[in-house]
């Protein structure tokens, strides 16, 4: 049997697979890999509006909401998960651990919402607000009903919601002159946010069939040999954007890099894919391409920004 990268596994390894989470599997298991995203994204966001560093307070806010909303929709997953059939790691856990993680979750929800009304600004407070109202209505569509069609795919949702989260400071400190450029930045980071998205569906896509998930590659098959030429497309929207100044450089950077990464992974991902055989079988499937996802989209904003610390470093040791 092969698992969701082409390794071939024994049935024992898949028993030992489905207890234990590996170490490198544990981030994606408990969201903090979306919240990681999530924070060096809102870095990229806040200090080209802004032009500041986002404070303590809304970097725990930020954060914090984003594991609510990813622990709640897998959570919401786990509850017609089916055990006996294959399923991902990420799934397993949250069907394993739902008791503790549901207490963790209100104690996150009360710890967050005492973070708002103590520390946000009543600009923040609005913007928050409207973000809330969008979660709700995403969460909602994605779970409740469950077979109903929708106008658009889960993933492109989930793509539009997350960038509109990271950029919440933005919108709440925006300027006249901030509007077209913070619009088109984030409607061009929502395409590689749901870019991400649809990466994971493709390595995914024989789970969320055998669980009889919903996916935007399972309803339209063809987005798979789309997603490359899609990703060079959007590289070279985002260069010319930066030609013609109307989107800063740093976030031009971020999206060309996050590019090219989520392309080498999505091309590796249909290679693999190509040669896989899956079975039904209940365990639980690692993949390690998955969890590579959301590592494609923290480099690139790292990079920048230890590269621009390290640049002004050396400017301020020249000057001085």
């Amino acid at each position: 049997m092969h698992n969701l990268i082409g390794e071939t596994v024994t049935e024992d390894q898949i028993s030992d697979r489905t207890a234990h989470v590996p170490w490198w599997a544990w981030a994606n298991a408990l969201s903090l890999d979306s919240v990681t995203v999530g924070l060096v994204w809102l870095l990229v966001l806040t200090g080209s509006f802004c032009d500041r560093l986002p404070s303590l307070y809304e970097f725990a806010i930020i954060g914090l909401s984003i594991w609510l909303v990813y622990t709640a929709d897998r959570l919401f997953d786990s509850i017609r998960l089916d055990t006996e059939r294959r399923h991902s790691i990420r799934h397993h856990f949250h069907f394993r651990y739902r008791r503790p993680l549901c207490l963790g979750w209100f104690l996150a929800l009360g710890l967050d919402t005492a973070l708002v009304v103590s520390s946000a600004t009543d600009a923040q407070l609005r913007w928050g607000c409207a973000a809330i109202a969008v979660v709700v209505a995403y969460v909602a569509s994605v779970q409740f009903p469950r077979n109903s069609a929708r106008w658009l795919p889960k993933e492109l949702l989930a793509g539009l919601v997350f960038a509109f989260g990271v950029s919440l400071i933005a919108w709440s400190e925006l300027t006249p002159g901030d509007f077209r450029p913070l619009l088109i930045s984030v409607l061009m980071a929502a395409f590689v946010f749901t870019a991400n998205c649809l990466t994971i569906a493709m390595l995914e896509r024989d789970l969320d069939r055998i669980q009889a998930f919903d996916s935007w590659v399972l309803r339209a098959p063809g987005t798979v040999g789309v997603l490359p030429g899609a990703l060079i497309l959007h590289a070279l929207i985002a260069a010319v954007l930066v030609v013609i100044e109307t989107i800063p450089p740093g976030m031009v950077f971020c999206l060309i890099a996050s590019d090219a990464m989520l392309l080498a992974l999505a091309v590796a991902g249909s290679r693999s894919l190509a040669t896989q055989s899956m079975d039904g079988t209940g365990a639980a499937s690692i993949g390690r391409l998955v969890a590579l996802a959301d590592v494609a989209l923290v480099i690139p904003p790292v990079v920048f920004w230890v590269t621009g610390s390290v640049v002004e470093s050396l400017s301020g040791f020249a000057v001085g």
